[in-house]
């Protein structure tokens, strides 16, 4: 099991060359960074649902499915990758995933305090910024082929707004709020310590911090076989019938990070329509706005509904409770808005 040095990778191959080393069955850590900027959609995300493709078209920006999971991300020259992996029933991988997270986010943690940034594990795949716990590194492990991978990156600088024009939203001006709440959640290197690390730096550390707890025989040369497969994955994991395959899932609100998400519904009921943004935090609903051009009488009695989903649960049931007993009360007039429209525009169908 060796140590390669990949640096900086054109081609996507930032993030197929894992895939090709562990489908080839080479173990390992690899240390990268992207050559270009593009888009990385998760395992299980809908990307059509939470990317605007055309906009990443007109912008000449890749996207790629990846065969991890985790939400979808930007990536740039100013990220360094940390790819390990590891034949599974080796002795090497502790029994429970999120144990496996734990251990193997600890040389992470170390680096980024050797940089000067104090940051502790969030679970299930979050590092945070210990003072404000802003997320600085989200991180995935999957299983591909015999092997199992833990993968993540390094931000020591992010570019919030170019993220935020990138995620698919249903009015324009949802953006904005999008792009503060990514400014309020995310952090990197710069921002909190005003230096921007070379790559070279933070590879050599990265690489001192993992040998602490995964035992390698050396460094080791690329696979050119490794490459060769790594190219052939591109045009798979780039291709329409990846990109759009239908994963099942339902992107009910775009993460920000671990615990964080944002929702902004719009739904055509027969009495107008329905706009409502949802902020949540660790589960619940922490603010909500609701507009469109509906009738409700009273019409004060809006801000009260908003103020009742406070604190709610964001699960269906508990808001359908809630919104239940707003629409049950006689004085509440709302033509052509049943429960069900509410729900749809707050939660989703």
């Amino acid at each position: 099991m060796k140590i390669y040095r990949a640096g900086r990778l054109d081609s996507l191959r930032s993030i197929t060359l894992f895939h090709a080393m562990a489908r080839l069955g080479y173990e390992g850590l690899i240390v990268t960074s992207p050559a270009e900027t593009y888009i990385s959609v998760g395992y299980f995300d809908r990307t059509e649902e939470i990317i605007d493709l055309e906009r990443c078209r007109r912008k000449g920006i890749p996207v790629i499915r990846r065969e991890v999971g985790g939400g979808a991300v930007l990536l740039d020259e100013n990220q360094v990758f940390y790819q390990l992996i590891l034949r599974r029933n080796q002795g090497k991988l502790p029994f429970k995933i999120e144990e496996a997270y734990r251990k193997f986010s600890q040389p992470v943690i170390n680096t980024y305090k050797r940089l000067g940034v104090e940051t502790e594990y969030r679970p299930i795949n979050d590092i945070v910024v210990k003072e404000g716990k802003r997320k600085i590194s989200g991180q995935g492990a999957a299983d591909i082929g015999e092997f199992f991978v833990f993968v993540g990156g390094l931000l020591l600088r992010f570019n919030t707004r170019l993220m935020s024009e990138l995620f698919r939203v249903p009015e324009e001006k949802f953006r904005d709020k999008l792009y503060k709440s990514l400014e309020e959640n995310i952090s990197w290197v710069e921002r909190e310590t005003g230096r921007l690390p070379s790559y070279e730096e933070v590879e050599e550390v990265l690489i001192e911090e993992f040998s602490k707890v995964v035992d390698f025989e050396g460094e080791g040369e690329l696979p050119p076989e490794a490459v060769s497969l790594a190219e052939k994955l591109k045009e798979e994991f780039t291709s329409e019938e990846v990109l759009l395959e239908d994963t099942g899932r339902k992107h009910r609100a775009i993460k920000i990070r671990e615990g964080v998400f944002v929702r902004n519904g719009l739904h055509k009921a027969r009495g107008g329509l329905l706009r409502a943004e949802v902020h949540i935090g660790n589960g619940v609903i922490e603010e909500v706005r609701i507009r469109g051009d509906f009738t409700l009488y009273p019409r004060s009695s809006l801000r009260e509904l908003e103020s009742l989903l406070v604190g709610t649960p964001f699960e269906r049931e508990a808001i359908e409770k809630v919104v239940e007993d707003f629409m049950g009360r006689e004085e509440i007039e709302f033509p052509g808005v049943e429960v069900e429209d509410l729900l749809i525009a707050i939660y989703g169908d």
